[in-house]
């Protein structure tokens, strides 16, 4: 991400340097690749063929890295500075100038027992013990993901006083941390990774009334980063934008058959990861979704792919630098869910006339040879959590680090498998609130969305779209406060988060 943003932020400045850099974040991409493979080899031994393979493989490495000490020679000439730019470590000093006004970064920490809570704000620090360790909190979050995950027609009741516990032991124990706030970012750890912040809960709750419950959502809106240093970097590329057009999607994917799925997971040893991704149901919300944020953002008909032509190869295809929101709407499997897929990856349909399901597949690999420059990638109808209740925090590496990497200032990602029709609302009231200028940017727009499923349950909506499974899947990750499109803004034009 640090690398990323700096990218960004250059190439505002001189694409030139931009260029440079890229050069030299690929090239130290291709070589970590091929030592990776040259590992794998050496592990198998140098007899026969292998020997031939490891020698082959010794050269590239050879190669790649003679390229990568050229772009790293570039790169200093162009950009002398650079180093500083991609510091992994960022001042508490560095922190509190990023922040806003009425604004506060929150970095959890955990030990075996405990753990530390530090809030930035207003130009001081409060740093404050927490209670309960990794595995309390492990054990906190798995029940609250047990309650989330459907078991039928419905999810089950949802665990309040985990939630509630996981608040009070952590954000609880700064006292006045929500008075007078109105945005919140969090650094989380360990299993807390796993839950997006915006479903805890910050007093009782009641099964029979959870529209009423106190969420910490109703109180602020929420962004999560992986560390401070991030948040820093992503800030500062926040408003470097080239990109003019509003919007680009992607979805409404047509599923691959059994016997190209069989191709690319034999049966002898994958036959249930190919069921599987041949068995993955039309989503057939997406292109109502695609089409409700077109006409939100003032997107053209030409600005999508969706059926058969949204393909891997089309999407790597498409020149999707000048684009400020991505929309993906669709299926993503981790290898969590696809056992025979090794790396993340985002569901299309096959290109024409494939044989294989190899090209329905847009992998985590691939998002990193794409070249963006958008305030916010939306991933719908993604599970990026981890299954059955596990707490493998997936939202913050995988599919978004490769998105960050190509470019991307923030993400909207889901931690569970989500309710295609609940989701098309709430990323259409997103894209709604994104649209009149939400004054808390990206993450004020999607609290907007939640808060207005909340307050309709029951009344202009049904009354258990108030359990989180249906309004509380998708976490910003990153830049929250970046960019919305205006209300009285053309297509193209757009206004800053104040």
């Amino acid at each position: 991400i640090a690398q990323a943003s700096a990218r960004l932020t250059e190439t505002a400045k001189d694409p030139k340097v931009g260029e440079a850099i890229r050069r030299q974040q690929d090239a130290s991409l291709a070589v970590a690749d091929l030592q990776r493979r040259y590992d794998i080899a050496s592990e198998k031994g140098t007899q026969g063929a292998e020997a031939v393979s490891q020698e082959d493989l010794a050269k590239q490495v050879a190669a790649a890295q003679a390229t990568l000490a050229d772009a790293e020679s570039a790169l200093q000439a162009a950009a002398p500075n650079y180093g500083q730019l991609v510091q992994e470590v960022a001042s508490a000093s560095d922190v509190l100038s990023a922040l806003a006004h009425g604004e506060a970064f929150a970095a959890l920490t955990l030990t075996a027992d405990d753990g530390w809570l530090f809030v930035l704000r207003d130009g001081k620090i409060d740093a404050t013990p927490t209670r309960g360790g990794s595995a309390v909190m492990t054990e906190l979050v798995k029940r609250v993901r047990k309650t989330i995950e459907p078991t039928g027609d419905a999810p089950p009741p949802f665990d309040i006083a985990a939630a509630q516990e996981i608040y009070s032991d952590t954000l609880g124990q700064s006292v006045g941390l929500l008075d007078g706030l109105q945005s919140l970012t969090v650094a989380p750890v360990g299993p807390l990774l796993s839950l997006p912040f915006g479903l805890l809960l910050t007093g009782p709750a009641t099964q029979d009334n959870l529209a009423g419950a106190p969420w910490l959502i109703r109180r602020v809106a929420i962004s999560h980063v992986p560390a401070p240093a991030n948040f820093v970097s992503l800030r500062k590329a926040a408003a470097t934008s080239r990109a003019s057009r509003p919007w680009y999607g992607f979805g409404d994917f047509r599923p691959v058959t059994v016997a190209q799925a069989e191709l690319t997971f034999p049966a002898k040893t994958c036959e249930d990861s190919a069921k599987l991704f041949a068995g993955l149901p039309p989503l057939p919300f997406a292109r109502r979704e695609l089409d409700a944020a077109r006409m939100l953002l003032g997107g053209s008909a030409a600005d999508a792919l969706e059926g058969p032509s949204f393909n891997t190869p089309a999407v790597l295809r498409a020149d999707l630098r000048s684009y400020r929101v991505l929309h993906f709407a669709t299926h993503a499997l981790l290898p969590t869910d696809l056992r025979c897929q090794t790396e993340p990856a985002i569901v299309t349909s096959d290109p024409p006339g494939a044989v294989n399901a190899g090209g329905a597949l847009l992998k985590s690999s691939d998002i990193t040879t794409m070249q963006l420059d958008a305030d916010v990638v939306i991933l719908s109808a993604c599970n990026s959590g981890g299954p059955n209740g596990s707490t493998s925090g997936e939202s913050l590496s995988g599919l978004a680090r490769a998105f960050f990497y190509a470019g991307a200032r923030a993400l909207m990602v889901t931690h569970w498998s989500v309710n295609d029709q609940a989701t098309a609302l709430l990323v259409a009231g997103t894209l709604q609130r994104m649209r009149a200028g939400d004054p808390l940017g990206v993450a004020g727009a999607l609290r907007g969305a939640q808060m207005f499923m909340l307050d309709g349950a029951g009344h202009s909506l049904p009354a258990g779209i108030a359990h989180p499974f249906y309004w509380a899947p998708f976490a910003l990750v990153g830049e929250g406060r970046g960019r919305t499109v205006s209300a009285d803004a053309g297509p193209g034009r757009v206004m800053a988060g104040l």
